[in-house]
């Protein structure tokens, strides 16, 4: 069940926030003229939110070439032709004075792509 307190129980009752937040580790939302506002964690609840949603280079690169490939290829074979293509692509435009490096192409194919 959600834990909601209105914005002067944050400072009137600060320490009994501050405890539950730690007993319970669910987030407390503070609501300000009756709308939510704020959400106070624990510092420990917010650590472990941060370990669970963190991912590496690595994994970020997987994620978006799977949600990529899924949407685009019908075999990995499909997906390497298209990817070697847009690579000699490249390195032409490159050579042709298009582009001046690589990470400018790839910027364009991240922008292109919508990879954040």
């Amino acid at each position: 069940m959600a834990l909601i307190r209105p914005c002067a129980d944050l400072r009137n009752n600060y320490n009994e926030i501050s405890k539950i937040c730690h007993e319970t580790k669910q987030p407390m939302y503070i609501t300000k003229n009756g709308t939510n506002d704020l959400v106070v964690l624990s510092d420990e609840a917010y650590d472990d939110i941060l370990k669970t949603t963190k991912e590496t280079e690595e994994e970020r690169i997987d994620r978006l070439i799977a949600k990529h490939f899924s949407k685009q290829y019908a075999t990995f074979e499909d997906f390497k032709k298209d990817v070697f293509k847009k690579i000699e692509q490249a390195l032409k435009d490159i050579d042709e004075g298009r582009y001046q490096t690589l990470d400018e192409f790839c910027k364009e194919m991240e922008e292109e792509y919508d990879i954040k």
